[in-house]
């Protein structure tokens, strides 16, 4: 059997398999079904509008079943796998995030990373420093003193309760180190202090770098 059409498009897309959408799938099993069937299968391509008589009557029969509603009331619906998978994860991210936003605790934490679907695109250093420095649990002698493993929850600076925010932006020992990074956000067109999603989400490496220099056994 030959088969002939004026689409160069829907040719292509039948020798293409990574093309799975719902009329193409349908034709390649019908060629599959009559292929079982010892049916040789040929596709070719003619020109379109070049008056020959099977192309006509195709093209005529197609016209008559689009304006006719009444008889011919066809509806495609069918969703590729992909588009499914799409929405599927979107509707995952709005329900994380309206339980992020939602969650009694992790304040300091979702200051830092306010949006899930931002966070998972970016690649944070995994250090023990770093996480206690976003999420304020283990290194800072305040958390230390909430838990009765520190008498004392003031800084060796002596200028307040030793927390993320006091190391980040105020104690006296760390000020050198501090400088570095506050020269780098300036030259790149921020201002300081920038808020603590900034300092992940634009200055990732440098906040990174101060928090890796803070030596917490001797703050």
């Amino acid at each position: 059997m030959a088969i002939y059409a004026d689409s160069k498009v829907t040719l292509a897309s039948l020798k293409n398999n990574t093309i799975h959408c719902f009329l193409i799938e349908e034709i390649r099993n019908k060629v599959r079904n009559l292929t079982r069937q010892k049916w040789s299968i040929h596709f070719g391509w003619v020109k379109a509008h070049t008056v020959i008589e099977g192309n006509e009557v195709a093209d005529t029969l197609t016209k008559e079943a689009a304006q006719d509603d009444e008889e011919w009331n066809i509806v495609y619906d069918r969703i590729p796998i992909s588009t499914i998978a799409t929405r599927v994860k979107e509707e995952g991210f709005k329900k994380w995030q309206t339980q992020w936003e939602r969650a009694e605790k992790g304040a300091l934490c979702r200051s830092f990373f306010p949006a899930v679907e931002q966070r998972l695109k970016l690649r944070i250093p995994l250090t023990p420093e770093f996480t206690a420095m976003v999420s304020g649990h283990g290194k800072t002698k305040n958390y230390l003193h909430r838990f009765k493993l520190t008498d004392n929850p003031v800084c060796p600076c002596n200028e307040g309760e030793q927390s993320v925010e006091h190391l980040i932006h105020t104690c006296r020992i760390l000020e050198p180190r501090r400088s570095s990074l506050i020269q780098h956000i300036m030259t790149r067109g921020g201002s300081w202090p920038p808020t603590n999603n900034e300092l992940v989400a634009k200055y990732l490496n440098a906040f990174s770098c101060f928090v890796k220099s803070i030596d917490f056994s001797k703050l």
